[in-house]
């Protein structure tokens, strides 16, 4: 079980947060994938909330495909700014300065070399976006920000927690984020995630009910626990299966899918 003081210091973030991101991290663990959704499907009834993922390769079991919406995970993290990029030399630029013209109303960047030095070629000027407006971000197993290779490089000063929360959410304790929710006592991520979303708002029944959340926890608990049968299955396990099934899941998992090692 999360420590209920840190739930609590999650449910007052969650309470001042409108835009959020829940990131999990390249992995083949459907577990930790499907909690990833099943939050993030929680969450978009209450807020504006993302889910993003650098890549995803796992195949989704037959079975539970048609509750699994692969558009939803995006895999850029913002489009707010242009961004402007050339290959530099520190002896190369003189400085960089800019305009709006007057008559055409137009934005004007001028990258004056150093005298002596070649002009910049403009066929090397390269155009992207970057940058998003976010008040939270929820990381779900993130070993190391580095991992998640476009949706963190160019955005580090995102992930510094000074003027948004930065939450995780795993099995391990993190070196980042501003709260960490252990979930190291439970048997998979599914089960930690379910028993966190029944104490985060009072109308949660009425939200499982009405949605297939429910059934993609228990598939995970299910597939990580190896039907549970793993060590790491505890009474609080088969609380949160009975519940489950109370609010509506349907028991849909199947032993031969788990051949794979869910690491």
């Amino acid at each position: 079980m999360i420590d209920q003081a840190q739930t609590d210091r999650f449910k007052e973030i969650l309470a001042l947060s409108k835009n959020t991101l829940v990131i999990f991290p390249e992995t083949k663990n459907l577990d930790l994938f499907l909690a990833s959704y099943g939050f993030f499907l929680f969450l978009s009834s209450k807020m504006g909330v993302r889910l993003l993922s650098p890549k995803f390769k796992h195949k989704i079991p037959t079975e539970i495909a048609n509750l699994v919406d692969m558009q939803k995970i995006e895999k850029e993290l913002g489009k707010e700014n242009l961004l402007i990029s050339f290959p530099y030399k520190e002896d190369q630029v003189e400085n960089v300065s800019y305009y709006i013209g007057e008559q055409d109303k137009r934005f004007y960047l001028t990258i004056k070399p150093k005298k002596g030095s070649q002009p910049l070629q403009s066929s090397s000027v390269e155009f992207s976006y970057a940058g998003t407006e976010v008040d939270l971000l929820i990381l779900c197993g993130v070993e190391n920000l580095e991992n998640l290779s476009q949706l963190y490089f160019a955005y580090e000063n995102l992930y510094k927690g000074t003027d948004n929360h930065l939450v995780t959410i795993n099995d391990f304790i993190p070196d980042f984020g501003s709260l960490n929710l252990d979930i190291s006592a439970t048997s998979s991520y599914c089960e930690a995630v379910f028993s966190l979303l029944k104490n985060l708002y009072e109308d949660s029944e009425d939200l499982f009910t009405k949605s297939n959340i429910p059934t993609i926890l228990l598939y995970g608990i299910e597939n990580k626990t190896k039907a549970l049968q793993s060590s790491k299955v505890s009474a609080n396990t088969f609380l949160a299966v009975a519940e489950l099934m109370s609010l509506g899941a349907e028991r849909l998992f199947k032993l031969q899918n788990n051949k794979a090692s869910n690491g």
